[in-house]
């Protein structure tokens, strides 16, 4: 059944893999319509019926609501598989590992997953080896506030990443008024019952401390500028091997971000360009894909998720990590959530044998 905001579902009917066209975000009631019809047309043109429908383990996506109709409606298996599990299969089918001996570094970076933690997932590291998938390790958890607003406006976001760094805060007062600020801080006081790993809401997060925007007008808006402000940095220097804000990764269970914050807000007390501080966070992504494949003796990485669509940040990890890994990116499929369809049945074909 696919995610939901980016939507596309697939169809596996005598040994024929069938992925639909890209429909949408389903919350809109077009594309929902849309998404109900196509699937429709599907299993009317290929004759068949649904023997086991697989839908993600977010509750309230419409593509898991429908899964669950569909379900019922023809007496179907109904199977639920994690977000970025589905993410990390999608990419590991693509390149025929699947059924490889050699275990495989799964980065599934994006802006939100439903975690089978109850949290909200999002920068993960995953690892695959004998046909068992697992979570390696993941970004320190923030504070995720305000449900959807928080995705919408990365003011936010920065303000639940460095909430307790004095400096960081002095930065972000201004960007919000006396109301918001005092509401704002006694939701991150009282130990916010949801939590996020989200690498999207941390290039949010950098954005809005580097001033490149407080609210966002459309999806990865603030992630893109911050590319473009590194990207700048790069037309204008032959070495892009620049310090980097990671050192190292005191322990694995979760990486800490507070180093890349820090980094960043002393950074800009020290008038450092800004374009040369968004390569730098651009850069330190890079490094802890690194210290993570080392510290885990992996040599096979495989990249998915939203934040993949970032041309730099492709571009840096072949130029930097290639000599030491083999590196995966999508072939076939986006990066984004569009491939969720095809992973979750790699998934699950995977795991069932």
């Amino acid at each position: 059944m696919g995610a939901s905001q980016k939507s596309a579902f697939g169809l596996l009917s005598q040994d024929l893999f069938y992925l639909s066209q890209y429909l949408g975000d389903l919350a809109y009631f077009e594309s929902a319509e849309n998404y109900k019809r196509t699937i429709a047309h599907f299993i009317n043109l290929l004759n068949c019926r649904p023997e086991i429908i697989l839908v993600d383990k977010h509750p309230n996506y419409f593509s898991t609501e429908y899964g669950k109709q569909l379900a019922a409606t023809y007496g179907a298996k109904l199977v639920y598989i994690q977000h970025h599990l589905a993410h990390f299969a999608g990419v590991l089918s693509e390149h025929s590992l699947l059924t490889k001996p050699e275990k495989v570094l799964g980065v599934i970076w994006d802006g939100t997953g439903y975690g089978t933690d109850g949290n909200s997932w999002g920068g993960e590291f995953l690892k695959f080896e004998n046909a068992a998938f697992s979570r390696l390790a993941h970004l320190s958890y923030a504070p995720s506030i305000l449900g959807d607003k928080m995705a919408l406006e990365p003011r936010i976001s920065a303000l639940a990443h460095s909430w307790q760094n004095s400096d960081a805060l002095g930065m972000l007062k201004d960007k919000f008024n006396a109301q918001e600020w005092e509401l704002y801080q006694k939701l991150l006081n009282t130990d916010p019952p949801l939590k996020t790993s989200s690498m999207g809401r941390l290039f949010d997060a950098i954005a809005c401390l580097l001033g490149v925007m407080d609210t966002q007008t459309y999806e990865g808006e603030a992630a893109l500028q911050l590319e473009t402000l590194a990207q700048t940095y790069v037309n204008k220097n032959e070495d892009i091997t620049d310090s980097n804000y990671i050192s190292q990764i005191s322990y694995l269970e979760e990486i800490s971000t507070t180093t890349i914050l820090e980094g960043v807000v002393c950074d800009l007390h020290k008038g450092i360009d800004k374009n040369k501080i968004a390569f730098k966070f651009h850069y330190s992504l890079v490094k802890m894909v690194e210290a993570v494949a080392f510290a885990n003796n992996m040599e096979k990485i495989a990249f998915s998720g939203g934040v993949f669509q970032n041309g730099l940040l492709v571009d840096l990890m072949m130029i930097h990590l290639k000599a030491n890994f083999q590196l995966y990116f999508h072939q076939e499929v986006s990066s984004n959530d569009e491939n969720i369809a095809l992973g979750q049945l790699a998934y699950y074909q995977t795991i069932e044998g």
